[in-house]
Parts: C-alpha cells; sequence; structure tokens
C-alpha cells in the first residue's frame, strides 16, 4: 500500500511539472531558457580571455551578442510581428450573415397542435406538496 502511495504522488509530481512546463512554454518562456544558456556558453568562452568579473560585464553589457543571442532575438522578432498581423486581422469582426432557407411546405395542422401541447404543460404549475419518493 505504500508504494502505490509513493507511486500516485510521483505521478502527482511529474503531472504538475508537465503542466508547468507546458505553461511556460505557451508563455514564450523556451527564449528564456535559451537566453540563460547563451549568457552560461558566453561567460564560460569569454572568461578563456578575460578576468571572469570583466567577461560577466561583456556578457551583460549588450555590445558582443553570440551567435544564439543574435538568433534568439530574430525570433523574437518575427514572432512579434506574427503576432501584430493576427491582431490586425482579429479587430475587423465580420458578423455572420444569416440565410434562411424558404420552406418548401407550410407548417400542418398537427405541428401547431404538438407546440400548444407542450406549451401547455410547461405552464402547469407544480403539484402541491411536493411529492416524496422513499
Amino acid at each position: 500500500m505504500g508504494e502505490a502511495r509513493g507511486t500516485f504522488h510521483l505521478m502527482r509530481r511529474l503531472t504538475h511539472l508537465f503542466v508547468l512546463i507546458a505553461f511556460i512554454f505557451s508563455c514564450g518562456g523556451q527564449w528564456y531558457v535559451l537566453q540563460c544558456v547563451a549568457w552560461i556558453n558566453m561567460i564560460h568562452d569569454y572568461s578563456r580571455m578575460v578576468p571572469l568579473a570583466e567577461a560577466v560585464e561583456m556578457t551583460f553589457s549588450g555590445k558582443y551578442p553570440c551567435a544564439i543571442c543574435k538568433a534568439i532575438a530574430e525570433r523574437k522578432q518575427s514572432e512579434n510581428t506574427k503576432v501584430a498581423t493576427i491582431s490586425k486581422y482579429e479587430k475587423k469582426l465580420v458578423p455572420p450573415s444569416l440565410s434562411v432557407a424558404p420552406r418548401s411546405t407550410p407548417p400542418s395542422p398537427q405541428t401547431f397542435a404538438a407546440r400548444e401541447l407542450f406549451f401547455e404543460t410547461w405552464s402547469e404549475a407544480p403539484p402541491t406538496p411536493p411529492p416524496r419518493f422513499a
């Protein structure tokens, strides 16, 4: 029984982790993850040439972007233009046109009788006192 409970909690945590990751990626979190990877690589590469403090300064100054940083900026820009064009088209709301097909034959008297019977049953008051079920 203890193993089943442990497995349940593990599956529940994995499900929560999966939902969290899906949420982060749906909000554009992949760009932040890639940017962090790029920064780590830049600090590593620059620290081979200069002291660590200077490497960190070079990384975050924006003057020396790496290939990954340039690619991320380009992709983000293309995503923003896609969103802008989509939102431009969303603002033009055209109401749907109503098309009413003409009836080939007029409704029969039985149709009217059925409608009257339907509305009569719904217009009746509920029984008093309410029925009790055992």
